[in-house]
């Protein structure tokens, strides 16, 4: 399909035609659970006044907050290093940052171009954060080079010092690897829907072989360290996690038949440069790019089990030019069809289970909750399953292709599910009893409106009312009937005010219907 700049605007259009006196609390409120850490009041008055198509716009233009240089690494007296500063800034930035929707994007990167504190020092992952942030909205194949040169992910997967073939040793072949099975283009050939190719026997069509591994291994020898500030440059130089790699033309592999995607050969003795652009060009300009990273962004952002006509109508916008642009494919995905249908209340399917990184912001955004920089909640989204910045592998905290059963379909997509136990679902309840009852360090939850609102001898009346504002609140109106009837009944068992705005909240937050985002 060709695909113009025409075709993109007029999909656009159609998406926000019916918001033309600008959405509704309800409408605005689901769409920040997409492109943002969830909503607030602030954001939702942003969000009616502008339309999403220019709140977007206007996200984009925003310079990178102050989070976005992310803190050092903490030194305890003994030298050792920690992310718990980062990790901090994570949650106090969801909850409060200005630039929600860069933030939101760089950490959907983050789940696809996966590094981790697990086999990284704190010093080496802050950097690769900081350039995640920086590269939210650029095209993707400058983020496929800036990560390809990045210290942490050559440290991580092996890249850097990898050494040109001697007689016994081969180059090593773990960042070429990961670079396509999960970074790129995945395992098999897909087409524009994201459906696999198969072969005249029904077989899925490998997108390489091992041919293909050990061509782009060659390819990308000769890389090192930078060299310190004043210091004299070598192969291998000591570590520095604070500038990308850079190349020495005598440890690269300059001999002739490096086999790359799609039978393409590199030409002999290139630069580790010219070798290195080509093997990123070859990689970019393959047809599975798209719908392999199309869907994955559509399932971080908007939902777990895209349809192949919604994944097939962004792929079409990644594919435009320029290809692979992150600010035109980010607002084909939050405006596209599917990911708004829905916002009048309706029954829709793009839904998805709030990973703990987007559940525990998004009720605190909803409760303008007031944040420090220093704050607990590292630890309690490590109690539900994911801790930040430490991803158990180079496959992220779950695998995008996670599913569970539910009938009749034998399987829908559901990542985040992975995460999902009984002690995660128990860990659940228990953060969301903290936030309402106790005081959680670094974390304000302020029920003042609420209580407030109930008055001096409250009735099962305004218990309903108080009800309604925290339907509005934490599930955009959306609050089945029956719901209501039994928080409404509930809460109002308390024998104060406050017991009642408590037990609401804690019923509400702790709900399926809040950690579902629909």
């Amino acid at each position: 399909m060709h695909v113009t700049a025409r075709w993109v605007a007029g999909m656009m259009l159609a998406a926000t035609t019916a918001m033309a006196q600008g959405p509704t609390t309800m409408a605005a409120r689901r769409f920040l659970e997409q492109a943002a850490f969830g909503p607030n009041a602030a954001t939702v008055a942003e969000v009616r006044k502008a339309g999403f198509s220019a709140w977007i716009d206007s996200q984009i233009a925003l310079p990178e907050s102050k989070w976005s240089t992310i803190p050092d690494p903490a030194v305890d007296a003994k030298g050792n290093t920690s992310l718990r500063p980062a990790q901090d800034a994570f949650f106090s930035n969801a909850v409060g940052g200005p630039d929600q929707l860069r933030q939101r994007v760089a950490f959907a990167l983050e789940q696809i171009w996966v590094v981790s504190g697990v086999k990284l020092k704190p010093e080496a992952v802050t950097p690769f954060l900081r350039l995640m942030q920086a590269d939210a909205f650029e095209t993707y194949d400058k983020i496929m080079y800036d990560v390809t040169l990045s210290p942490a992910m050559g440290h991580y997967l092996d890249m850097v010092n990898n050494n040109k073939p001697t007689m016994g040793r081969a180059a090593d072949e773990n960042y070429a690897r990961e670079l396509l099975q999960l970074f790129t283009v995945g395992l098999v050939k897909l087409d524009d829907w994201g459906r696999p190719v198969t072969d005249s026997t029904g077989q899925p069509v490998p997108t390489y072989d091992q041919d293909t591994i050990e061509g782009f291994a060659r390819a990308l020898t000769g890389w090192t360290y930078a060299p310190k500030a004043g210091a004299n440059s070598k192969f291998p130089n000591p570590v520095n996690w604070d500038a990308p790699m850079v190349a020495f033309e005598a440890n690269h592999d300059r001999t002739s038949g490096k086999t790359l995607l799609n039978g393409y050969v590199l030409p002999a003795n290139q630069t580790a440069e010219a070798d290195l652009k080509d093997a990123l060009n070859n990689v970019f300009r393959h047809p599975n790019v798209a719908p392999f990273v199309c869907r994955q962004l559509i399932q971080r952002l908007v939902t777990s089990n895209p349809s192949e006509s919604y994944v097939r109508r962004v792929v079409g916008v990644f594919n435009a030019s320029p290809r692979g642009d992150m600010k035109a494919v980010v607002k084909a995905i939050l405006l596209d069809s599917e990911a708004r249908t829905g916002d009048d209340g309706s029954e829709n399917i793009a839904t998805k289970l709030r990973e703990p990184a987007l559940w525990i912001p998004s009720l605190l955004r909803g409760l303008d909750a007031q944040m420090a920089p220093s704050n607990a909640l590292t630890a309690a989204a490590a109690g539900l399953g994911q801790t930040i910045y430490y991803s158990p592998s180079v496959f992220n905290y779950f695998l995008p292709g996670y599913a569970i059963n539910i009938p009749p379909a034998d399987a829908y997509n559901a990542p985040e599910f992975q995460l999902l136990g009984e002690a995660s679902a128990t860990a659940a309840a228990d953060l969301v009893f903290s936030l309402v009852y106790g005081k959680p360090a670094g974390v304000t939850v302020d029920l003042t409106p609420y209580i407030t609102m109930l008055g001096a001898k409250p009735g099962p009346s305004e218990v309903g009312k108080m009800v309604d504002a925290l339907n509005v609140a934490l599930l955009g109106g959306r609050m089945p009937a029956y719901m209501h009837d039994i928080v409404t009944a509930a809460a109002g068992k308390a024998t104060t005010p406050k017991g009642m705005a408590q037990g609401a909240v804690y019923l509400i937050g702790s709900s399926w219907n809040f950690q579902v985002a629909r």
